[in-house]
Parts: C-alpha cells; structure tokens; sequence
C-alpha cells in the first residue's frame, strides 16, 4: 500500500506487515490444504463403504408418476360414471306411464281437466280436436310458435300451418296477425 493510504486509513505498519504475512501463508498452503482435503474426502469415502450404508435407488423420472396419475384419474372417473349411471336407472321408474291431462273446452272460455281413465280410453277413440287461433306477439316466429303449440318443433308442423294459413313466406309475420293452428294431428 503507499504510504499516504496508510496515513488517510490509520492503520499502523506492523498491521500491514502482518497482513501482508498472512497473504503469503495463505499463498503458500492454498496447495497443501486442497490436498489434504481430498485425501480426506478418500478416506470418508473408504469409511462409509465398509460402514455396510447402501445407496439410495435413484428417483422415477416425473413421466412415470404423471402416466400413473393419469390412467388412475381415468379408472376413478369411469367407475363414478358407471356408479351415477346405475343410480339413475335404478330411481328412474320404468312402468310407469305418465299420461297427460286432456283439455276439453266448453261454452264459457274455461277449461276443465279431466284425468284419463284406462278403461274408456281403450274402448273409445279419441276425440279430433278443431283448429285454434293465435295471435302473432311481438319477437314470435313461426318456429316458436310450432314449439308453444306441439312441444317440439317438427317441420311439418310448420309446413301445416303455412297451408291452413296460405303464408308463402313463413318469416314474414306481422304483430297482430291472426294464424289458424292445426291441431288435428
């Protein structure tokens, strides 16, 4: 160091010799200390092996587990479907009909519901019921129209009230127009 850093830090000349010392000893035996250390990693080496310590079996690789998760994740998923899908079948009742009230009109605008009795409906055909009238809202098509009336929608049914109501265009309703609907079928 110069001797004006040495006047500027306060450090004595008898630190900086001994500093100085300490660097060459160190110099020196960096090489000893690096050899004694690896015959000292020998020598444990040497140890442990006839301390009888077998060595661990190496990891999986991560693919194995994630195959093994995979196809169990498919096993538990298919047997929860098959369990549900037994359940469903097993509430779900098979014999029994559901049969839909009938819808009789009378004079006075009202309906009146009769339930089905099984055996006159047996013995008696049923009865064809007329026409109805609906009148176009706002936002219907004839589409929804078929679906209020029939259920489902089924292009035929569209095709029928086109011809009861000889519509050449079955978009072009208009709000308030009235269409005759079919339902002998």
């Amino acid at each position: 160091m110069n001797n004006t850093t040495l006047r500027r830090s306060n450090i004595t000349r008898e630190k900086v010799a001994m500093m100085e010392a300490l660097t060459r000893y160190n110099r020196e035996h960096q090489d000893d200390d690096f050899y004694r250390k690896q015959s000292k990693d020998k020598e444990l080496d040497a140890l442990w092996q006839s301390f009888g310590v077998k060595q661990q079996k190496s990891e999986k690789a991560p693919q194995v587990y994630f195959v093994t998760g995979l196809i169990a994740g498919v096993i538990v998923t298919l047997l929860i479907t098959t369990f549900v899908s037994l359940l469903i079948n097993i509430s779900t009742p098979k014999d029994d009909v559901v049969v839909p009230a009938k819808k009789v009109s009378t004079g006075t605008g009202k309906f009146t519901f009769i339930p089905a009795d099984t055996s006159s409906a047996k013995t008696t055909p049923a009865p064809v019921l007329s026409n109805e009238e609906y009148v176009v809202k706002e936002g219907d098509t004839l589409e929804s129209i078929v679906i209020r009336f029939y259920g489902s929608f089924d292009m035929n049914k569209v095709n029928m009230i086109q011809d009861a109501n000889k519509m050449a265009n079955p978009n072009a309703l208009s709000i308030g127009q009235k269409l005759i609907i079919p339902m002998n079928q």
